[in-house]
């Protein structure tokens, strides 16, 4: 099977991450799938979006009836400073948007209604990498994701294998617990410094996810990463290129699974260069 080309947060060498338009984008520039980041507003809707705290990603700064909502978080053992997206509801967060661009934030049914409509449109079913991020801190404020996540794909009839559906985390404990919880496979993603070996992973995922320097030390030496992970019967989907075409095909070459990219197209022009799998 040829790797796959996951269009990162969208495609956002193009135009603003984790917005509709992005997602659309990177579906309509070949992308496989796409990769989209799940947090929680305060009333408990999905959203999508990468960082819990919303001033790079929407003009709330700029927003004088939102002042009083800057604060201080630790989330994840990290202090972080500004406006986070679960002290404000849904119909708060839709009335800020991407700077310079004007698109809001999408919900989680709001993309599933568009990876619908762009694989009708394609006539071929277009892939999800579901990131979820922070989950811990989320259900420390009461907001747990894993059943609201599963529902909603239950409720748009892509719970089950199939439909080119993955779920993911860096949050291992989150990964492990909703593993007896769906039939989807799961992706424990790894960085740099994480603590883990391919054959404990295996034992509740179906995948890794690593930073690309974990795979290709100066995106050219390889490191065994890949190797080590499919002996352990896991696939490799890399993360994140936002090179060339060149540095694309090196990863690509080193026997990944997928690669995560900023500009699809950049990864489906690499893919086409692959000699054709007999």
């Amino acid at each position: 099977m040829s790797p796959l080309v996951i269009g990162h947060r969208g495609a956002p060498s193009h135009l603003p991450e984790n917005t509709l338009a992005s997602f659309r984008l990177a579906a309509r520039l070949g992308a496989d799938a796409l990769e989209a980041d799940l947090v929680m507003s305060r009333d408990g809707v999905l959203v999508v979006s990468h960082d819990p705290e919303l001033s790079r990603t929407t003009d709330v700064p700029f927003r004088a009836e939102f002042a009083d909502r800057r604060t201080r978080k630790v989330i994840d053992g990290r202090l972080m400073e500004g406006w986070f997206v679960d002290d404000f509801t849904l119909a708060e967060l839709h009335t800020l948007h991407a700077p310079a661009f004007g698109d809001r934030i999408p919900t989680f049914d709001e993309l599933l209604l568009l990876v619908a409509e762009e694989s009708a449109r394609a006539g071929r079913r277009l892939g999800l990498h579901i990131e979820i991020k922070h989950p811990s801190y989320f259900a420390s404020v009461g907001l747990p994701m894993a059943a609201q996540v599963l529902g909603t794909l239950a409720d748009h009839g892509i719970d089950r294998p199939g439909q080119r559906v993955w779920l993911q985390s860096f949050d291992d404990s989150f990964v492990r617990a909703i593993s007896p919880m769906t039939v989807l496979p799961l992706v424990q993603l790894v960085d740099v410094g994480q603590a883990f070996t391919c054959h404990g992973v295996a034992a509740y995922a179906d995948a890794i996810g690593p930073a690309r320097q974990m795979v290709l030390e100066s995106d050219t030496t390889a490191t065994g990463l890949v190797a080590e992970a499919h002996r352990a019967g896991l696939q490799v989907f890399v993360w994140t290129l936002r090179g060339s075409v060149a540095q694309a095909r090196a990863f690509l070459d080193a026997g990944v699974d997928g690669v995560f990219s900023d500009d699809p197209s950049v990864g489906v022009e690499a893919r086409a260069m692959l000699a054709p799998i007999a």
